[in-house]
């Protein structure tokens, strides 16, 4: 069976090829794919005609045909993995700011809404000095759209309105967004709501606490001066109120059954910047602050004779940019300063329930803190036509407090170099390397305390990690390949599992990154393969070793879209696991088909119709991004069976 999933899915690729013939006969604007992919040193930015073509939902969706990037099926225990490194070793921003750790291991660090984003990239491994501070295995950067990019020329004003459902779960979605510009102010503000039943697995198996109930928002205003100086300010919000696991990011335990709980998640993101948007010369400044919010509280349980102590917590965030771009000739130098201060308070909740003292633990709230100043310079060359260099350094200060009083503090320095050279106008070599000093961590504020008082802070040590990547570039026009080898290799990993706060690890990925692509004038296909050996303190990492790390092994992925007429579009995504070795157990292998067919009708202005077949063959299979596939105590949340999705969309 598995070979023959393999084989239709070769199929599929074969069959968007065809559309090479009818190039001649099918006139369209060609499809644009460069923002799909930035081959350079590994970078990855889904945006354009790619994200459109994925019409991500959930962030599960997202990176569907990357195979380096994963995400997990449950927005409430949704986590990001780039080549198996959990987003919690990045520095993750949206609309440049810094998103905040996670509240709990079980629990997401990061439930977006990815509807409105512009682009998605990540970097991984070696990062820009400016890109900012805590990258210790890269950076995770989500930019939404501004009103501009969602008008028509000419029009001052519009909005778009959709509805969805899927039959797998019955979830039905409805948004509305509405926007505008007069002179040099513009304005946005979206609204969406999911809700919806537990979704069944490719095996029949139904999941409790997997319904949708899902509520997001965003808005954003701002005004650009003739001068082009911008200023804007942006706010998003994304909340589950659902029927949640003890353990939201767990199906269940096999040995025991937990009541369900009435779970809230929320997290919050602003934004207020300014910079030029025409700036040329040596004077290009910029600012910006932000703040974001990771709300986590466990709730009631459906079961009253529930005796456990509740738990809940919330990390906020503070960060603030200044910098400028200087210009020497075919020299950039970006310069500037920045901060972060971050507060986790949590613990267990004092009530009806049993006292954790019980367990050696005690009442909350406490609170961690830590604060981080940062000076940075990157310089940008150009030195030939054919030969560039990146190169940076940072020096970061950092203070943090633990629930005790308990003070310490460390700074350190980071530096990066990259460069590119063009053997020929089609081949390019690439290398990159960097040293970061990452700093403390906050732990997990939602279960300080829970079970044993946390001790031991004064012997807490930095993060820090080294980063390297080595590969060639070759595009030929509607051919572009890439292969790279990687490797980072990240110490003093804050343990998720003692209470003895010096406790850390080592954490290590490295292996192969390699992609092959092709576009036509009509549609484009592009495949992706990863091969990521992880591993902690030398051990391959476990699925529920406290997440920092995911085993990953062999992983292909695949993207493609073509036009079959003036109105259509088909496509779709297609992901391989191979099956994987851990020490005491092996992770199946797995292969998932989802097709699309979309229908923009030139009668009618603005709607579109999109239908879905995800999970084409109802395999049953576990995401290499989910938890307790490799723990005989774990039911894991297996991925959604077949499912045929309906989407609706007009443009006004």
């Amino acid at each position: 069976m598995a070979a023959k999933k393999l084989s239709v899915l070769l199929l599929m690729s074969m069959a968007l090829v065809p559309g090479l013939a009818s190039a001649e006969e099918i006139l369209l604007d060609p499809i644009n794919v460069s923002g799909e992919t930035e081959a350079q040193h590994g970078t990855l930015s889904v945006s354009g005609e790619a994200l459109e073509d994925l019409a991500p939902k959930e962030m599960s969706r997202l990176f569907a045909g990357e195979s380096s990037v994963m995400s997990s099926v449950i927005p409430t225990g949704n986590k990001t993995y780039v080549n198996g490194l959990d987003s919690s070793m990045m520095n993750v921003t949206v609309d440049g700011t810094l998103q905040s750790d996670g509240v709990f291991h079980h629990a997401t660090t990061g439930m977006f809404n990815p509807a409105l984003f512009k682009a998605a990239t990540v970097k991984p491994g070696v990062v820009a000095a400016d890109d900012g501070p805590r990258a210790n295995a890269g950076s995770i950067s989500y930019e939404t759209k501004d009103a501009a990019d969602l008008l028509e020329v000419g029009d001052n004003f519009g909005g778009l309105a959709g509805m969805s459902f899927d039959s797998n779960s019955k979830t039905f979605r409805s948004n509305l967004a509405l926007f505008g510009r007069q002179g040099g102010f513009e304005y946005l503000v979206y609204g969406d709501r999911a809700t919806g039943d537990n979704y069944k697995d490719g095996s029949g198996t139904t999941y409790r606490g997997s319904a949708a109930d899902l509520t997001s928002f965003l808005g954003k205003i701002a005004y650009q001066w003739d001068n082009g100086y911008r200023l804007e300010f942006s706010g998003s919000e994304s909340r589950d109120d659902g029927w949640r696991q003890a353990r939201p990011n767990f199906g269940d335990l096999t040995g025991a059954v937990f009541p369900l709980f009435d779970t809230e998640v929320k997290q919050s993101n602003y934004a207020l910047s300014l910079k030029n948007e025409n700036a040329a010369g040596g004077f290009s400044p910029e600012f910006h602050l932000g703040f974001s919010s990771s709300f986590l509280n466990q709730g009631n349980p459906s079961d009253p004779s529930y005796t456990r102590a509740l738990w809940g917590g919330e990390v906020e965030t503070w960060n603030g940019k200044v910098q400028n771009e200087f210009l020497f000739g075919k020299h950039s130098l970006t310069a500037g300063i920045d901060f972060f201060n971050q507060e986790g308070t949590g613990g267990a909740i004092a009530g009806t329930y049993t006292d954790p003292l019980t367990l050696s633990g005690s009442f909350g709230p406490y609170t961690e803190k830590t604060r981080n100043l940062g000076i940075f310079a990157q310089m940008r060359s150009e030195f030939s036509d054919v030969f560039s260099m990146s190169y940076g350094l940072r020096a970061d200060y950092q203070s943090f407090t633990g629930w005790d009083g308990t003070k310490i503090s460390d700074e350190g320095i980071s530096y990066n170099v990259a460069g590119s050279y063009a053997v020929s106008n089609a081949v390019t070599l690439e290398a990159a390397y960097s040293q970061v000093w990452g700093g403390y961590e906050l732990g997990e504020t939602g279960i300080i305390n829970y079970s044993f008082p946390w001790v031991n802070y004064q012997g807490m040590r930095a993060q820090e990690t080294e980063n390297m990547r080595i590969g060639v570039t070759v595009n030929t026009g509607n051919w572009d390949a890439h292969f790279a080898l990687f490797r980072t290799d990240a110490e003093n990993v804050r343990a998720r599992n003692s209470a003895d706060q010096a406790q850390a690890s080592n954490i290590v990925s490295e292996g192969i990154d390699a992609s092959l692509g092709y576009s036509f004038a009509t549609g484009y296909l592009r495949g992706t393969y990863t091969y990521a050996d992880v591993t902690e303190d030398g051990q391959t990492s476990s699925t529920t070793n406290y997440y920092s790390a995911q085993p990953v092994g062999h992983i292909l992925a695949l993207q493609g879209a073509f036009d079959v007429a003036t109105d259509w579009k088909v496509g779709g995504t297609a992901e391989a696991a191979l099956s994987l070795d851990l020490a005491a157990s092996r992770l199946p292998a797995y292969e998932v088909v989802n097709l699309f067919a979309e229908y923009k009708p030139s009668k009618v202005e603005g709607l579109t119709v999109r239908a879905e077949i995800n999970n084409l063959f109802d395999s049953y299979y576990v995401s290499r991004a989910t938890q307790g596939s490799d723990n005989s105590r774990v039911l894991p949340f297996s991925e959604p069976g077949r499912s045929f999705a309906l989407y609706a969309t007009l443009a006004f």
